[in-house]
């Protein structure tokens, strides 16, 4: 026995199979942007606060010179505590990136007179312009209320992936500890959940353990109103 579909059947059956091969065509390409988006996202480039070299050799003097008060409080067995800008930190971050870098590549070099830098840890030329900018495009701190904003890049399939973490500060058995709050991936946010204990774990392996060692007469630190603030032991 033969069973005949009408033609009505037939073409809306035809429009109901059309009508989902576009809806699957269209869910294909949204996926497709989507995912274009995020990479786009992951990819994206925060522009860095520009310190002109100057104002490095200015501040990373005085990031120095607060330490060494913190180191004379110590000696002389009184309690001091001393606060560092965002532009101190990052001056003393870029000098000594640049001057690393330098060492790294003329372990030996030849100091030129007039060429010394007061307070820097090397002698040398004096820092560029183009020096400083290229070591906060590696390495940048914020301080924002009681949180530290730190970014830096990493290379991952020849491309540059800047990655931006805020957290609290604090000290903990001599160590410097670290509770992240924020996560970016480029301007894409990812959840702490999905990083906080990978992130713990590495910071736990014994080589960043160690790096993470705070010197002996650090009591505490923490940010505070927009400022790192050490308290000397």
């Amino acid at each position: 026995m033969f069973c005949s579909v009408s033609p009505n059947k037939r073409l809306e059956s035809r429009a109901m199979a059309s009508t989902g091969t576009k809806i699957y065509r269209i869910f294909r390409w949204v996926v497709v942007i989507a995912l274009i988006a995020v990479i786009a996202m992951m990819l994206k480039r925060p522009a860095p606060a520009p310190l002109a070299a100057a104002t490095v050799t200015e501040k990373s003097t005085e990031f120095n010179a607060k330490l060494e008060g913190l180191t004379a409080a110590k000696e002389h067995g009184t309690e001091g505590e001393a606060s560092f800008t965002s532009e101190e930190v990052n001056s003393f971050i870029a000098d000594s990136t640049v001057r690393a870098a330098r060492e790294a590549a003329d372990p030996n070099p030849h100091p030129t007179v007039g060429y010394t830098v007061p307070g820097s840890p090397l002698e040398g030329p004096p820092l560029s312009d183009d020096e400083i900018q290229a070591a906060l495009d590696k390495t940048q701190i914020a301080f924002e209320g009681d949180e530290v904003v730190a970014q830096t890049v990493v290379q991952r399939y020849g491309r540059d992936i800047y990655v931006t973490v805020r957290g609290r500060l604090g000290a903990r058995d001599g160590y410097l500890a670290f509770t992240p709050t924020g996560f970016k991936i480029g301007a894409l946010s990812v959840p702490v959940s999905l990083v906080n204990d990978r992130l713990q774990e590495k910071l736990a392996e014994p080589e960043n353990h160690e790096k993470m060692k705070l010197p002996t007469f650090i009591a505490d630190l923490r940010v505070e109103n927009g400022e790192l603030k050490i308290k000397e032991k």
